[in-house]
């Protein structure tokens, strides 16, 4: 059962601040998409991955019947905002949801019901087109704030990838490993183990996390997503830019810390 990323949802308070931002970083960002409960995103595309830029647009239509149900997505993402901003989720691929869910059940995650929704997307010609997806939630306790998922894109391909949206002025081809903090890293590494996804996140103690990556900073977190790797072709097609958003040069690396960045810590490296 060996998984891989589709995309990370990266919560802001402010989806216009982050989309310039991620844009200054030398990202082509698609237009802007409201979804039918309140929250509204953003994406980075790149190939066969992306990035989720998110936030809360509507308050009103995340509704207190939304708590009936083991897990709301809008509630969940709101409340992290109340809580941080940063990586609030790993989505993994998936053909199947339903049976990804089983799979989930099986190694001993709580597992709500699957979640269909569908939306209205953009194409770079500014026609309209469907897209859906399907959800299926892996949940541990120990992780209130760095929920995994399956994610079942229900549309075909040419309905929500572009090659327009995914050449990037920076040069970034692809997210690597994700990093997460958490004071039980050793029982998050194991559920990680049993999920199928402990060769895609990088889970550290708080002193490892500052030891491997050369620094420390105020808004890493304790127990939930740090940040993420991107990776790109030529570092010197983005130091410039990321070295003028706060960005440090770290073991020949360079690192835009999270209190810098929206609560996340983007680590870029050259493939």
């Amino acid at each position: 059962m060996s998984r891989a990323i589709d995309h990370l949802v990266l919560c802001v308070n402010d989806l216009e601040a982050a989309i310039a931002a991620y844009s200054q970083l030398g990202f082509k960002v698609t237009p802007r998409a409201t979804h039918p409960f309140g929250t509204g995103n953003a994406l980075i595309q790149l190939d066969g991955m992306y990035i989720e830029l998110l936030a809360v647009v509507d308050p009103d239509k995340i509704t207190e019947t939304d708590l009936s149900v083991p897990f709301s997505f809008p509630i969940y993402n709101r409340d992290y905002l109340r809580h941080r901003q940063g990586m609030s989720m790993l989505a993994l691929q998936s053909r199947d949801a339903e049976k990804d869910r089983e799979e989930f059940i099986a190694a001993g995650a709580a597992v709500p019901s699957v979640f269909h929704f569908e939306r209205d997307a953009l194409t770079p010609s500014g026609d309209t087109v469907g897209v859906a997806f399907s959800l299926a939630f892996a949940n541990h306790p120990l992780l209130r704030h760095a929920v995994s998922f399956v994610c079942q894109h229900r549309h075909p391909p040419q309905n929500f990838y572009f090659p327009e949206y995914q050449s990037h002025p920076n040069g970034a081809k692809a997210i690597g490993k994700v990093v997460l903090s958490h004071w039980a890293a050793d029982a998050v590494r194991d559920f990680y183990e049993a999920i199928g996804i402990d060769h895609l996140v990088d889970a550290l103690h708080s002193d490892e996390l500052i030891a491997k990556y050369g620094f420390d900073d105020t808004d890493f977190p304790t127990d939930g997503f740090a940040g993420f790797e991107l990776i790109v072709d030529d570092l010197s097609r983005i130091s410039e830019a990321a070295l003028s958003l706060g960005a440090v040069q770290k073991k020949g690396q360079i690192i835009l810390p999270p209190s810098k960045f929206f609560g996340v810590m983007v680590v870029i490296k050259s493939k």
